[in-house]
């Protein structure tokens, strides 16, 4: 019986034995249970993966997808640590990023779709606008230097004895009054800018109720009894020509002011300078002379005339005038003061007066000519010699009566003051001199009538 007892505990004892020697590990599957399987490479390392303590394979949870098990694993052994696919040890760079492709062109349009080139209706510009006096120039701004023709009542502010700011004078104009001007009624420029559009009249840069609005449409700095030379202004204490420009400078200053520096350069490279002196240099320096100084003479000073001209043409350059017109000498032989001081030839003119300004006008056309030739420039010459006289010797061809003497007082010597409170010719309008120098507004509309065509051409 004690000899069963011992084999049963035998058995049982092998029993176990066996059951462990089934269950426990060989030692190569310990030592490979026992070193923890390598972590897989990750593009982004974890910092929680060194806290991680190793599992046994048999326990680990196997990744997402599904792991190959290794050639050579035996069945019924525990599987092996599932072995991860080779990847770089570091990420792989990214690849540089696509630059944008340039836009595609639109496909050609079929031949029959294209439009010709040479009928761009729809890229055509609108037309221009047609003022209502049938002008359509360009011309927005009138600059005006001179003397007594084109001195709109500057002398009004100055100590001078050359004023026609008191009656008959501007019994034609607007509300029947004087301002200043050497005629019945509107000067030649007054009428060029109405018939621009720019307004009914142009102010004297020295009229005190002048209004900032009123810059940028175009001042006159004419003073009358002023010529090229300064010893004429000097005469009569007007404004000489070198002091025209200097207001002209100050008036640059404040339409800088007003509007700015590119736009105030701008309407002054776009403005029309009108010039219109000469006749009292003329007048003055051969009357002084008593015609003792002979073509010689006169030949020089002519030519000291137009020398000065070119050079204040030249400042006005300077200071952004591009558009010049200059206005010639009218047969002043023809004058009525000049027929009463100077006798009379056998047209009742003197002839002598007539060839200088004739020749005067011949050397203010190569003068128009040459600036004409420079760059960015253009000049015109007025001719007031040959309507006027044209005129004078035809006188009903332009509805005129009186074409000898002027209509205020006498007609033969009075002038300026001498006029003051004088009786007056009925009808001023047929009469071609309004007083013994100075025309009448009849005049002058013929004399705008030049203004207008020359220019036109300055703006097409």
């Amino acid at each position: 019986m004690r000899g069963f007892a011992i084999v049963v505990v035998a058995a049982l004892l092998l029993a176990g034995e066996l059951h462990c020697a089934r269950t426990a590990p060989s030692p190569a599957e310990a030592e490979t249970s026992a070193t923890p399987s390598p972590p897989l490479p990750t593009e982004t390392p974890q910092p929680e993966a060194p806290l991680q303590a190793p599992q046994p394979p048999r326990h680990a949870t196997a990744p997402p997808p599904p792991r190959r098990r290794p050639h050579g694993s035996q069945h019924g052994r525990a599987p092996s640590p599932a072995v991860p696919r080779r990847q770089d040890p570091s990420p792989p760079p990214l690849p540089p990023p696509r630059p944008l492709a340039p836009p595609r062109p639109d496909p050609p349009s079929p031949p029959w779709q294209v439009v010709p080139p040479q009928e761009p209706a729809l890229a055509a510009p609108p037309p221009p606008r047609v003022r209502a006096n049938n002008y359509t120039v360009g011309c927005t701004t009138l600059l005006i230097f001179g003397d007594s023709t084109v001195d709109p009542g500057n002398n009004n502010r100055l100590r001078t004895t050359a004023k026609a700011n008191f009656q008959p004078y501007g019994i034609n104009f607007y509300g029947r009054r004087p301002t200043g001007r050497f005629s019945n009624g509107r000067l030649a420029t007054d009428m060029l800018a109405d018939k621009l559009g720019i307004q009914r009249t142009v102010p004297g840069f020295l009229d005190p109720t002048l209004k900032l609005g009123q810059l940028r449409k175009g001042v006159s700095f004419a003073s009358a009894g002023s010529g090229y030379d300064d010893i004429t202004a000097s005469t009569l204490s007007a404004l000489p020509f070198r002091r025209q420009l200097w207001h002209f400078w100050r008036y640059k200053l404040l339409i800088r002011a007003l509007h700015g520096p590119r736009r105030a350069e701008r309407l002054v490279n776009r403005a029309t300078f009108v010039i219109s002196a000469g006749t009292n240099d003329m007048l003055l320096n051969y009357i002084a002379s008593n015609r003792s100084a002979g073509p010689i003479g006169m030949l020089r000073y002519e030519n000291n005339l137009i020398s000065r001209l070119g050079n204040y043409t030249q400042v006005m350059r300077m200071l952004g005038g591009r558009r010049f017109v200059f206005v010639g000498l009218p047969p002043i032989g023809c004058l009525p003061i000049a027929r009463t001081l100077l006798g009379r030839g056998p047209d009742g003119c003197d002839s002598n007066l007539n060839q200088l300004a004739a020749s005067f006008n011949s050397r203010l056309i190569q003068l128009s000519n040459f600036i004409n030739y420079q760059p960015r420039l253009r000049s015109a010459y007025i001719d007031t010699y040959t309507i006027i006289r044209a005129a004078t010797d035809n006188p009903q061809s332009y509805g005129l009566s009186e074409v000898s003497r002027g209509c205020c007082g006498s007609g033969m010597i009075e002038v300026g003051q001498t006029c003051r409170g004088r009786r007056t010719c009925p009808d001023p309008s047929k009469y071609l001199y309004w007083d013994a120098v100075h025309p009448t507004e009849t005049t002058n509309q013929l004399i705008t009538s030049l203004m207008l065509d020359s220019i036109a051409g300055f703006y097409s």
